[in-house]
């Protein structure tokens, strides 16, 4: 009798095993890459906020759209800042943000450069005179879904009143 009972151990084992790379294929399957990589739309609400000296803060928002199903994280943002043809700075952030899924989502960018870098004249007068320029950003941001990185990447040009 004791092969009777270690064939019903056996089939109980199986049919466990059978479950469990089921319900593991289950969760691979549904941890995967994102389909869509987030959408780069454009940046609004650009200002200096502040102007200390020679340097100056400028602040706007980067608008995004997540074309997937599924939630993301916003994890870095890395982008150049040109005025006028001229570097001159760098946004370098990290976040965890969570952005939900099929939608728009904003993210708060801080800047700070030297008004020197664009000529001290050039500069004062875009600044307090209100002139229009022209800013270039180009870079990436980083996302991440379900622990897997994407990499959107910007090249945006506009005319500012500063």
């Amino acid at each position: 009798m004791w092969w009777y009972n270690r064939g019903i151990i056996c089939a109980i084992n199986h049919h466990m095993k059978n479950a469990i790379i089921v319900a593991t294929l289950l969760f691979l399957g549904a941890c995967t890459r994102p389909e869509n990589a987030p959408q780069f739309i454009g940046i609004e609400n650009i200002e200096v906020s502040k102007i200390m000296g020679t340097n100056a803060v400028l602040k706007a928002e980067a608008i995004f759209y997540n074309p997937n199903d599924v939630k993301m994280k916003l994890r870095k943002v890395n982008i150049d800042i040109e005025l006028e043809g001229k570097k001159i700075g760098v946004i370098n952030q990290e976040f965890t943000t969570k952005v939900p899924a099929l939608s728009e989502f904003r993210v708060p960018l801080n800047a700070s450069f030297d008004i020197t870098e664009i000529g001290l004249l050039n500069g004062i007068i875009s600044i307090l005179g209100g002139k229009k320029v022209v800013v270039h950003y180009k870079g990436f941001v980083k996302v991440s879904v379900h622990g897997y990185p994407a990499t959107v990447p910007i090249d945006f040009e506009e005319e500012v009143r500063m």
